[in-house]
């Protein structure tokens, strides 16, 4: 089944964004926008006298920042889960020549 286009509209920073987004992927665009807002007022409260780009790069680069290092948390993770289960492996079969 294929999910449909639905019209959705985002408010960053006070200007609308009307987009088409997968049905599906709605809730996520909206988180989205939340963090960015999130993170624009946070910045704007540290840096009064930024306007406009700035501001809003380095919101994105504080929340690229946070999804690079939780994705190779995520890797590092499962590298560790998938040693773990090698080691257990390595220890089974060496038990078993005993």
């Amino acid at each position: 089944m294929e999910d449909k286009n639905v019209g959705i509209n985002l408010i960053i920073d006070g200007i609308s964004y009307p987009l088409y987004v997968p049905a599906s992927e709605e809730p996520y665009y909206r988180q989205a926008a939340r963090l960015l807002n999130e993170k624009l007022i946070l910045y704007k409260q540290m840096f009064t006298g930024e306007v406009g780009v700035r501001l809003v790069t380095m919101a994105a680069i504080d929340i690229a920042f946070s999804h690079v290092k939780q994705t190779d948390n995520v890797g590092s993770a499962d590298m560790m889960r998938k040693i773990g289960e090698l080691s257990r492996l390595i220890d089974n079969a060496t038990n078993r020549k005993d």
